[in-house]
C-alpha cells in the first residue's frame, strides 16, 4: 500500500534521528519522561528549522538549547563529554595580566571553540537582544526584519534565514538548516548543538534509570528520577548532551555562489513548425547557442527571440520599489536585469540566449508558463539597434511623459522659483519610475495605471508657486483650477490641462477610488477612451498628458525668455 507524505500529518519517520537511533530505556517510569518529539529532531543531517538557542521554563518542563562552532578536525573530541561547551563565549574578560579575551572563541577542554548565537539581557533593555555571528550573516548579505534576518537570493526573492521568539524569560532562535550548512561548508566548520531539557511530572515513585546515547556525531546522557523534595512534581528526567552538524554544499547558497552552481537550463517556445503545427523548442543554455562567430549555422542563434504574454510582468510591476520596468528592460535592484521589448501583437520580446544569461534560474518557470507561440513584428527600433548596429529609439510612451514630466517642474523652478510638480518619493515615485501600462486586457487592469498617472500628474501638483503668481485666489480654488488659470495668463487658448481634469475625474467616477456608478461611462468618454482597448486607453491618455506637460513647457519657456530679454535691456538703459 502506498501512502502520501502530507507534512505535519502523515511523514514517514526519518532514519537518522534519535528518536529511531536510540531504544527507549528499560524501567517503569511515566512515558512523559522519555522526550520523543524532542528526539525526533536530533538529526546531524536537518533540512528545515533547526534551533540553535533557546530557553524557557515551565510548570511541566525547563531547558535550553546552545550552539558553537568547531573545527572539523576537533569535532570528534568535542562529543567526549556531555556538558556544553563555550559557556564563556560571548563574554568579555580582561585578566589580570592585560590579557583581553574578546569572547568570540575560547579553548575548552583542548577544543578550540567559536561564538555562534546567543541571547543577552544588556542593562537597560527591556527585552533579552538576540546576537549571531557576524561572518554568518555577512555570508549571505543578510538584512534584519524584526524578529530574525533575510537575505536576497540572485533573482532578489526574500530568503528567510534567522527567526526568534522573544519574551522577557524565554526564547527560542532558529536558523534555515540548509543555509547554516552551506555556511558551515564555505567555513570549513562543524556546528555543536547543545540541549538540555528537563521535563516534570506528577507520577508516583518508581526506580531511577541511567542511559547513554553515543555515535560519531551525538554523545546523550538520559536519566529519570523521582525526587519528593522537588514539590508537586516529584518525577522528572533530563537529556543532556550535544550533536554535530556538519557541513554539506546545497542550493541554498548566497547570491555570489549561486552563479556557479550547476542547473538545468529550460527550453523555451522560439517558432511553429510550418510542417506539424507544433511548436518548436530549444534550450536557453548560452553555450549551446550559436553566435556570428560560429564556422557554421548548425545552432541555434543566442539573439533568437523567445515571446510572452504581457501578464508575465505582473509580478515586477506589482512591487515597483525592487524592480524597475521600461520599454526596454526589467532590472531588480542591483542583481539583475533583462533587455525586453514589446512587439507589433504587444508580446514581451526576450533573446533566448538572454533568458539564460541574464534571468536568474528562480524566474524561468514564470516566465515558462507564459511562453506562447511568435506573432506579429520586432518593434523596428530594436532590429535597428541589435542586428543593424544603428542609432534608433523605439515607441516608449511612458519614458517620452516622465521626460516631460521632469521638463515640465525644471522649467517651472526657474521661472516661478519653485517646481509647479513636487518631485516624486516613496511608493509613488517608485510606482510612477516603473510605470508600465496594463498588462492583460481586464477592465480592471487599467484602473491601478491611471490611478499612478493621477497621482503623480495631479495629486503632486504644488499650488504655492502658482499662487504666488497669481496673486488673487478664490476661496476652495484647487491646484487644477490655478494651473489652468495660470496656463492662460501665460497665452493659452485651448485649454491644454483638460487631460488633467479628465484623469481626476476619472479617479472619481470612473471606479478607481470609488465604484464605478453612472458616471462611469461619462467620465470614460470624456477622457476619449470609450471602446479602446486596455493598452490603447493607456497609451492615448499618456500622449496626452505629454502633449500638456510639453505645451505647458513651451509657455514657460516663451515667458521666461521674454523677461529675460526685457532684465537685459533694463540692465543696457
Amino acid at each position: 500500500m502506498s501512502m502520501p507524505s502530507i507534512p505535519g500529518y502523515l511523514e514517514p519517520p526519518r532514519g537518522d534521528t534519535l528518536a529511531n537511533l536510540w531504544s527507549k530505556p528499560a524501567g517503569d517510569y511515566p512515558a512523559a519522561l522519555w522526550l520523543l518529539d524532542d528526539l525526533r529532531v536530533v538529526t546531524n543531517n536537518p533540512s528545515g528549522w533547526l534551533v540553535v538557542e533557546e530557553h524557557f521554563f515551565t510548570e511541566a518542563k525547563h531547558g535550553g538549547r546552545g550552539c558553537v562552532l568547531v573545527n572539523t578536525e576537533q569535532a570528534s573530541e568535542a562529543l567526549e563529554t556531555t556538558t556544553w561547551a563555550g559557556r564563556d563565549l560571548g563574554k568579555v574578560s580582561i585578566w589580570d595580566d592585560g590579557r583581553f579575551d574578546n569572547g568570540l572563541e575560547e579553548t575548552d577542554r583542548s577544543v578550540r571553540v567559536e561564538f555562534f548565537v546567543h541571547v543577552r539581557r544588556p542593562s537597560g533593555s527591556p527585552m533579552p537582544v538576540v546576537e549571531i555571528s557576524l561572518p554568518f550573516l555577512w555570508y549571505f548579505d543578510a538584512v534584519p526584519t524584526g524578529s530574525g534576518w533575510m537575505y536576497l537570493n540572485r533573482a532578489g526573492r526574500d530568503q528567510d534565514l534567522v527567526r526568534w521568539e522573544i519574551s522577557e524569560g524565554a526564547w527560542k532562535v532558529e536558523v534555515r538548516a540548509l543555509e547554516f550548512r552551506q555556511f558551515l561548508a564555505a567555513y570549513k566548520r562543524q556546528a555543536i548543538v547543545q540541549l538540555d531539557l528537563v521535563p516534570k511530572t506528577n507520577d508516583p515513585e518508581f526506580e531511577r534509570v541511567d542511559d547513554t546515547f553515543r555515535n560519531e556525531w551525538a554523545h546523550i546522557d538520559f536519566h529519570a528520577v523521582h525526587e519528593p523534595s522537588m514539590g508537586d512534581r516529584p518525577a522528572f528526567s533530563r537529556l543532556l548532551g550535544q550533536y554535530l552538524i556538519g557541513g554539506l554544499r546545497n542550493s541554498r547558497a548566497p547570491r555570489f555562489e549561486e552563479r556557479a552552481q550547476d542547473r538545468d537550463y529550460p527550453t523555451f517556445i522560439y517558432a511553429m513548425d510550418p510542417e506539424t503545427g507544433q511548436p518548436l523548442t530549444h534550450t536557453c543554455d548560452p553555450d549551446q547557442l550559436g553566435t556570428y562567430f560560429d564556422k557554421d549555422g548548425t545552432r541555434l542563434h543566442f539573439l533568437t527571440p523567445a515571446y510572452f504574454k504581457r501578464e508575465v510582468l505582473q509580478p515586477y510591476a506589482a512591487e515597483p520599489s525592487r524592480y524597475r520596468l521600461s520599454a526596454s528592460r526589467l532590472s531588480c535592484l542591483d542583481l539583475w536585469g533583462l533587455d525586453i521589448s514589446f512587439n507589433s501583437a504587444g508580446l514581451v520580446e526576450v533573446y533566448l540566449g538572454d533568458l539564460g544569461q541574464s534571468l536568474p534560474s528562480d524566474e524561468w518557470g514564470h516566465w515558462r508558463t507564459h511562453n506562447v507561440p511568435p506573432e506579429g513584428e520586432m518593434d523596428e527600433g530594436r532590429y535597428r539597434r541589435d542586428f543593424l548596429n544603428q542609432w534608433a529609439s523605439s515607441k516608449n510612451v511612458v519614458g517620452d511623459l516622465q521626460r516631460a514630466r521632469a521638463a515640465a517642474a525644471d522649467t517651472s523652478a526657474k521661472l516661478l522659483g519653485a517646481p509647479i510638480w513636487k518631485p516624486l518619493t516613496g511608493d509613488i515615485g517608485a510606482e510612477f519610475d516603473s510605470l508600465i501600462g496594463p498588462l492583460n486586457n481586464d477592465p480592471a487592469s487599467l484602473g491601478g495605471p491611471l490611478l499612478v498617472l493621477t497621482k503623480a500628474l495631479v495629486d503632486a501638483i504644488d499650488p504655492a508657486p502658482l499662487k504666488a503668481h497669481l496673486k488673487t485666489v478664490e476661496k476652495g480654488e484647487r491646484s487644477l483650477q490655478l494651473l489652468q488659470r495660470y496656463a492662460e495668463d501665460l497665452g493659452d487658448t485651448s485649454n491644454i490641462t483638460a487631460i488633467l481634469r479628465e484623469l481626476y475625474d476619472f479617479r472619481s467616477g470612473g471606479g478607481i477610488a470609488h465604484l464605478a456608478g453612472s458616471r462611469a461611462p461619462k467620465v470614460r468618454a470624456a477622457l476619449e477612451i470609450s471602446g479602446l482597448s486596455n493598452i490603447e486607453a493607456f497609451e492615448s491618455v499618456v500622449s496626452r498628458a505629454t502633449a500638456c506637460l510639453a505645451a505647458l513647457t513651451a509657455l514657460m519657456g516663451d515667458a521666461s525668455r521674454i523677461n529675460e530679454e526685457g532684465s537685459t535691456d533694463g540692465d543696457e538703459r
